[in-house]
């Protein structure tokens, strides 16, 4: 599903989301000249907004009526394209959304010190906003966030890496951002904490899911689709579920090939054979189905967390259709 797809489908906050724009754009200004030029890259590669929106709708559904929710969706954007800034450096990466990424046109020094700066101003913003609660699942989610690319990193090129390990920095990266995101109306409201459990567990399901479907297309998509090239978290040295499926099921066939690929180093391109081999080995011993299935069991847990909260009834409906939604996307 593309942004376009996303704007449509979440038309009922399309107001809010406007502001969140117009907030992002305003944190975005300086009258440090370098700083303009690196926020106005960033801003021209807009991705779906998918977390802002689950904030929008959370507070919606739980009847937020101030404009906290703006505030805090901002927050938490500003939170999340940092940490991506940030990625990219540590992984070398070139493109993000078929752009030049930041450290590709303007190296990693300025790039780091951007990444700082965004995440120091969603602080800040978030300081502002006065509630303790949410300084407390921001720092959270930030350490997590951080552990988790240590451990990460810790696991590059290595063949030894286990399912746990992945599931481990699956959840600290990316499942506690999105469920952040989801608990953020529940606490804005005042809502109870049983509310905010489920949609903290709404948010963490949807999270799992999602970054399963994001470990998937890396070996089922297009460059074009995907918006920078296919097998990059294997170039990358990183082994995600698919491969972890595979290498359990298959060592033999496919350790060799993932050690010459490691072997030839992340700038050189996988040679087709080899792309070949282990596309149809991911088929023959069902590591993508797997994969598949594990984000659908992950969007329906998703969807029965939500079910017990009350609140706006086409809201409600909303939230209980992303999960599949997510599930479909095509980059």
């Amino acid at each position: 599903m593309s942004r376009i797809d996303l704007l449509r489908y979440f038309l009922p906050i399309s107001s809010k989301l406007s502001e969140v724009e117009e907030e992002l754009q305003r944190q975005m200004e300086s009258d440090v000249a370098v700083v303009g030029r690196l926020a106005s890259h960033v801003g021209s590669g807009k991705g779906k907004r998918l977390r802002p929106a689950l904030v929008l709708l959370g507070s919606r559904l739980c009847g937020v009526e101030s404009t906290e929710d703006v505030r805090f969706a901002v927050v938490f954007e500003m939170m999340h394209t940092a940490t991506l800034i940030h990625d990219d450096v540590i992984d070398h990466a070139q493109t993000r959304r078929a752009k030049p990424t930041l450290n590709a046109l303007w190296g990693n020094t300025l790039t780091v010190l951007f990444g700082d700066l965004l995440y120091l101003r969603s602080m800040s913003s978030a300081i502002a906003g006065r509630s303790f609660r949410m300084l407390e699942i921001m720092a959270e989610v930030t350490t997590r966030m951080i552990e988790g690319e240590l451990i990460q990193n810790d696991c590059l090129f290595n063949l030894d890496t286990t399912r746990k390990d992945y599931f481990d920095i699956q959840e600290r990266k990316t499942a506690l951002l999105f469920s952040g995101c989801t608990e953020t109306g529940a606490v804005l409201a005042g809502r109870p904490e049983a509310d905010c459990e489920a949609l903290r567990r709404y948010g963490l399901e949807i999270g799992r899911a999602f970054q399963l479907v994001d470990d998937l297309l890396d070996y089922t998509s297009t460059e074009a689709e995907m918006g920078k090239p296919v097998f990059s978290d294997l170039r990358e040295g990183k082994l995600t579920l698919p491969m972890l499926t595979l290498l359990e099921r298959a060592p033999q066939e496919a350790r060799p090939i993932i050690a010459r690929i490691w072997e030839n180093g992340e700038k050189l391109p996988i040679s087709p054979a080899d792309e070949k081999a282990l596309r149809a080995l991911l088929e023959r011993h069902d590591a993508l189905a797997e994969t598949r299935d594990l984000a659908r069991r992950a969007s329906e847990a998703a969807t029965a967390a939500l079910k017990p909260v009350a609140g706006h009834d086409g809201t409600r409906r909303l939230l209980l259709d992303i999960p599949g939604i997510l599930l479909a996307r095509s980059n």
